[in-house]
Formats: structure tokens, C-alpha cells, sequence
């Protein structure tokens, strides 16, 4: 028999379902230490939502992409659903550009009484070309993409929705870019700045001071995140991460922790191996038919 208390406790959860408290919100877009920003709220033991926590989760999460497709394709006409996304995790903040699409909601009717930090770069110019070389580039078709989408399912379902990602979050449109290369990054340059420049004042225009924090290029370390949160500044360097030169080297490294990516990250070290191997066999090919002409 159940007892009273145990009764009362069951009829007060059905009442008032466990959620999770979303206390902080990253708003900056791609290229701006939205990844470092992760880094940081992880180790002050905040569970850190960004598009990597699906990517590194395999087949188990990769429904929460549809939810981010149709969140990208109707403006967020479902924000329920990422308040179901984070419930189910359990997170405390959330960073990346995948929430764009549902900042307002966020911001306002969600999560009132988040914290928000906004990351930038210390200028347009340098945020439009960081951009233009990683992840324009990034997205851009190559052999090595199309070798691992049909190894892996899931990456080729990241590969059908960057495009969307990149508009709304780059470019500032309300559909996908598709074919993007560094070369049409650099020939938007002014759209792409514009949106740029338009966002972070949106942001300054619709937040109060209170509840939000800008950050330029983490220049400060760990200070003013942690004085902005009143949380203690940890005994631990502050994680620059997700540097343009650093990019393949932190992706593997953070793969790397997550068994459900580990084939992945054996498959990239393997390319890192062979890829010298095979340009010299290229080259040699290329002196032998040469030879075979002359």
C-alpha cells in the first residue's frame, strides 16, 4: 500500500513535472567563441547545450536534428520542443548557433531569468574572415566529406542542415545557402557583416543590462564569466578552443571522448597518416607518366 506521503509527493510531480532551469544563454553567432564559451560553462559545471552534444551522440540523438530542421524551416513555430530537448538532458545553459531560430523564445517566454552572454569578435572584419576560412570552408563539397557521409548516416544529415544553419545564422535569411564555398563568403562579404552588425544590436536592444554580459574574443579569461554568474573562478586555464589553425585538432579531440564517435576519430587520424603517403605516391605517378611521354 502506497504510503501518504509517497501519494502527496507522486500527485505534486504530475502537477509540476521536473524541469530542466536553463540559467545561462550564449547568443553569439559561428565564430566567436561559442565552442570556447562551451568549454568554459561545462567546467564550472554547467550542462552546456551546442550542436556538438548531438553530433557526438550518435544514432540515439540524431532525431533531435529534426526537431532543429522544422525549428529552422517555421522561425521556432514549436519552441515546446526545445524545452522537451533540454529537459530530457538535464541542461543548465545553452550556447550555439542552433538556437537562433528560437532566441526570442528562449530569451523571454522560456527562460526569463536566464543569464544571457553574448560573444563577439573585436571586429566585423576579422569575425567575416574567420568565418569565410573555417567554416565556409568547412561546408564546402570536398572528397574527404563525401568519403565520410557514406560512412556515417548521421553526417550527412549534418551535412543536409548546415545549410539552413549557415543562412539563418550567417547570412541572416530564412532558408537555406546551399554550395557554399570560401569564395562565396568573400564575394557577401557586406551582406554577411551586415547580418553580422544587425544581430549584435538586436541583442544589446532586447536584453537587459542586467541579464547580459558581452564578451569580445575572451580576452579576460575566466573573470568576468565567473563574476557575471557569481560562481568562484576555477583553478584550471581558461579553454581557448576551436582556434581557425586549431579547428581538426580540437574536433578530433573532443570526438575523441565520446565512444559513440571513436570510428570517427580513428578514421581521421588515419587520413592524418595517409594523406602524406598518398600525395608523394601522386606525385610519383604524376613523374612516371610524364616520363612515359617524353
Amino acid at each position: 500500500m502506497i504510503s501518504p506521503h509517497l501519494l502527496v509527493l507522486t500527485l505534486l510531480l504530475a502537477m509540476h513535472p521536473t524541469q530542466s532551469t536553463i540559467q545561462v544563454i550564449g547568443t553569439g553567432t559561428g565564430r566567436t567563441g561559442s565552442t570556447t564559451l562551451h568549454e568554459a560553462l561545462s567546467i564550472l559545471g554547467f550542462k552546456t547545450y551546442h550542436l556538438k552534444e548531438i553530433f557526438v551522440g550518435g544514432k540515439q540523438r540524431s532525431s533531435e536534428l529534426d526537431f532543429w530542421f522544422d525549428a529552422f524551416a517555421t522561425n521556432c513555430s514549436h519552441p515546446e520542443g526545445v524545452r522537451g530537448i533540454f529537459d530530457k538532458g538535464g541542461y543548465t545553459a545553452t550556447v550555439h548557433a542552433i538556437n537562433f531560430p528560437c532566441h526570442d523564445a528562449l530569451l523571454f517566454d522560456m527562460y526569463p531569468q536566464a543569464k544571457v552572454i553574448h560573444t563577439e569578435r573585436a571586429s566585423a572584419e576579422l569575425w567575416h574572415d574567420s568565418v569565410s576560412n573555417a567554416i565556409c570552408k568547412a561546408a564546402a563539397d570536398s572528397w574527404s566529406g563525401r568519403i565520410m557521409g557514406l560512412i556515417f548516416p548521421l553526417y550527412r544529415k549534418f551535412k543536409s542542415f548546415t545549410p539552413l544553419l549557415i543562412g539563418r545564422a550567417i547570412f541572416g535569411v530564412y532558408g537555406p545557402i546551399e554550395n557554399i564555398t570560401p569564395q562565396y563568403c568573400r564575394e557577401h562579404k557586406e551582406q554577411m557583416i551586415d547580418f553580422y552588425n544587425a544581430h549584435n544590436a538586436r541583442i544589446r536592444n532586447i536584453v537587459p543590462a542586467e541579464r547580459l554580459l558581452i564578451i569580445s574574443n575572451h580576452k579576460e579569461g575566466w573573470k568576468p564569466i565567473c563574476n557575471f554568474l557569481g560562481v568562484p573562478i576555477p583553478d584550471v586555464p581558461f579553454p581557448h578552443v576551436n582556434k581557425r589553425g586549431d579547428m581538426l585538432k580540437n574536433v578530433i579531440a573532443i570526438m575523441g571522448k565520446y565512444e559513440n564517435f571513436r570510428p570517427v576519430v580513428k578514421f581521421l587520424l588515419l587520413l592524418v597518416v595517409l594523406l602524406p603517403f598518398l600525395a608523394v605516391l601522386g606525385r610519383l605517378a604524376k613523374k612516371s607518366r610524364k616520363s612515359k611521354v617524353e
